[in-house]
């Protein structure tokens, strides 16, 4: 265990030898940051990431600086800003302890958020006070310049609520069904008609609880069930957005730039039998196919002015989660002098997987059929780098917390074949995982 007065101690003497305006990057081998998000809100945690089975964790206590967006801003509009937050030599006892932005984009950025969203902004990118580490064994925290040694000092001793088993939820407002069924009828007949080739429906669901709904105990379940998903957490006053997104938008560390289309979906089996058979059907089908063969055509007409040696598979493979199962394809090229992750995550985003194509065309039937806001749902999320490195998920499987109540947000790509009581079938099984982690498996 970590002694509060033994890294106050070596913080002081970093600080004495590098100066108070250089970031610090200090290993700390006997902490583990995850014990910060037992409870986010008391620790002062302003974002977080996290891909549990690579053993990446990111936790950001306090803010440090902020770049942000004002509406039709979009991610390329903070470079500027962002480069200035991350300007300044490091003194870092390994690379893997090096300043980093945490935060991510709304949906659609062009308009102020409406309610839930309060205080949330088109984009916010927050450089951290203490950006506490785990990645490629290293574990550490990097220390903004000015930030007190005691400060430092105080994090490592963190708040930690009792555990909250099963919490008594009830659905304070629910999906509008009829309304629901009969746009995807309105839509699957436009896209037969021609009109555009898939729209992507999100549904909202607003749930309230007997008591304040524990966001980090709800982080646990969903760290213990689908740990090869990017989980995420960005606060905003008393308000939380967190998820468990099983895609990836964009990432880039070396030149390398990774995506992932991901779209076709069916759930679980109950068995080994029953679920390699729907896998396979999920394979077969033709809907799912060509709903799955537009996200990757537009991934490569996204990243093919931004790099170079694009790579993808003419097959797409299975992604299996605790829950459900995705066609999924991996995409890979060499960014292209000059291209950081805000170009890249401008270039990609909104991908047909969460908006539709073309994208314009969807946008609009997104407007004239979604009676909510999605506020962040569906929007990147991530972290980058001084280097301009950085990797961003899709803010899916995800929810907004605000003390007892919370909303949960899915979607339905929508093609010319599609039924509507199966689309609404698919939304509800995308509920569940956020279901699950913030009523501890009871809901009603």
């Amino acid at each position: 265990m970590v002694a509060p007065g033994e890294i106050a101690a070596r913080v002081a003497a970093c600080r004495r030898q590098a100066g108070e305006r250089r970031f610090l990057g200090l290993r700390l081998p006997d902490f583990d940051p995850a014990t910060l998000l037992d409870d986010p809100l008391a620790n002062n945690v302003t974002a977080s990431y996290e891909r549990p089975a690579q053993g990446l964790l990111l936790v950001g206590v306090g803010e440090a600086g902020r770049a942000e967006c004002a509406p039709g801003q979009g991610p390329e509009g903070l470079r500027d800003a962002a480069r200035a937050l991350l300007a300044g030599d490091c003194d870092s006892e390994t690379p893997e302890l090096r300043p980093r932005l945490l935060g991510g984009f709304a949906f659609d950025g062009r308009t102020p958020p409406r309610a839930p969203w309060q205080g949330f902004a088109p984009g916010a990118l927050v450089l951290p006070r203490l950006l506490f580490v785990r990645e490629g064994g290293v574990t550490g925290v990097v220390i903004a310049p000015g930030v007190d040694p005691d400060e430092v000092a105080s994090a490592l001793a963190p708040h930690a609520t009792e555990a909250v088993g099963e919490r008594a939820m009830h659905i304070a407002q629910d999906v509008d069904r009829t309304h629901w069924l009969t746009s995807v009828a309105a839509v699957a007949g436009e896209v037969r008609d021609g009109a555009y080739e898939k729209a992507v429906l999100a549904a909202s669901r607003e749930l309230e609880a007997d008591g304040v709904i524990a966001v980090g105990a709800a982080l646990a379940r969903l760290r213990q069930d689908y740990p090869h998903c990017h989980l995420f957490t960005v606060t905003a006053g008393d308000a939380t957005f967190l998820g468990a997104s099983p895609e990836l938008l964009v990432s880039l560390r070396d030149g390398v730039v990774r995506s992932l289309g991901l779209a076709g979906s069916a759930r679980r089996g109950a068995d080994d039998t029953e679920d390699e058979a729907m896998g396979q059907a999920l394979l077969g089908s033709a809907k799912d196919r060509i709903e799955h063969e537009t996200v990757v055509r537009a991934l490569r007409e996204g990243l093919a002015p931004l790099t170079q040696h694009l790579r993808a598979p003419n097959q797409p493979a299975l992604l299996k989660l605790r829950n459900i199962q995705h066609l999924a394809t991996d995409v890979t090229a060499e960014a292209a002098d000059g291209v950081d992750v805000l170009a890249l995550v401008a270039g990609l985003h909104p991908t047909p997987a969460v908006c539709g194509y073309p994208s314009a065309a969807a946008r609009a039937v997104i407007e004239s059929h979604e009676t909510f806001d999605r506020g962040w749902y569906a929007g990147p999320v991530g972290w980058m780098d001084a280097r301009g490195d950085g990797e961003f998920a899709v803010g899916l499987r995800s929810a907004l917390v605000r003390g007892q109540r919370a909303w949960l947000f899915a979607g339905a790509g929508i093609m010319g074949d599609s039924v509507p009581a199966s689309e609404l079938a698919e939304i509800e099984m995308k509920f569940q995982p956020l279901t699950n982690a913030l009523s501890g498996g009871r809901a009603s």
